[in-house]
Formats: structure tokens, C-alpha cells, sequence
């Protein structure tokens, strides 16, 4: 991961810190809109999608929003690799935020996987 990538990816990892020890999910969330507009503006986007990810699996169960910031982002590359991310974060450390968003994907009746997602998420329930 680039330094780039990391030092975003820290910012993203104190707010959560701090929303969760105030138990006050906007900690999170009205920062992270900031952030993530600015990672937005990089040549280099879809390179946030994994570490997202990986950062998700690491914090606490925390309300991220619905989608909120992150799931906002990440939806956006919907189609262009972010479900296959997805599904490897599940396989790895399912959270509630991911497996919301693995919902998400089910509700898409013309994707041509979604009886594979919605196995997926039926194991993990």
C-alpha cells in the first residue's frame, strides 16, 4: 500500500476510533465525507477499495452509515471489481457493515451473480 493510501486509510482508522469511543457514529461519518471526497479527486481511487475493506474488517462493529462514506465510495466501482473485494472480505472476516452491503447486492435482481451473493449471505446469517 502506497503512503498515499496509508496515510488516508490512517485518518479513516482515528475517526472510527473516536466514534467509537464517544459512541457517536457522526465522529465517523461527517469527517469521513470530507476524506473520501478528497480521495476521489486522486488519479487513483479504485486503489482505496481493498484497503476500505481491510480497514473495515479491523474496527470495531460501528455504524458506518447507510451506506454512509465508505459504502457510498465503494459502490461506485459497482461492476468494475469492488463486489469480487467484497466477497474476499467476507470470506475472510465478515462485519455487519459488510454483510450489509453484500445485502445490497442481492437486492440487484439483474445482476447475473446474484443467486452466488445471496447464497453468501444466507451462510453468514
Amino acid at each position: 500500500m502506497g503512503n498515499e493510501v496509508e496515510g488516508y486509510i490512517y485518518e479513516l482508522e482515528k475517526l472510527i476510533a473516536i466514534a467509537d469511543q464517544e459512541k457517536d457514529k457522526y465522529l465517523f461519518i461527517d469527517p469521513a465525507y470530507e476524506i473520501i471526497d478528497e480521495i476521489e479527486e486522486l488519479g487513483n481511487a479504485f486503489d482505496f477499495v481493498e484497503p476500505i475493506f481491510l480497514l473495515v474488517e479491523r474496527s470495531p462493529d460501528i455504524d458506518f452509515g447507510g451506506p454512509g462514506p465508505l459504502g457510498s465510495f465503494l459502490e461506485k466501482f459497482y461492476h468494475y471489481g469492488y463486489e469480487d473485494i467484497l466477497v474476499k472480505s467476507l470470506q475472510r472476516k465478515p462485519k455487519e457493515y459488510t454483510i450489509y452491503l453484500l445485502e445490497r447486492l442481492c437486492n440487484d435482481e439483474s445482476n447475473p451473480k446474484r443467486k452466488e451473493y445471496c447464497t453468501l449471505l444466507d451462510s453468514l446469517k
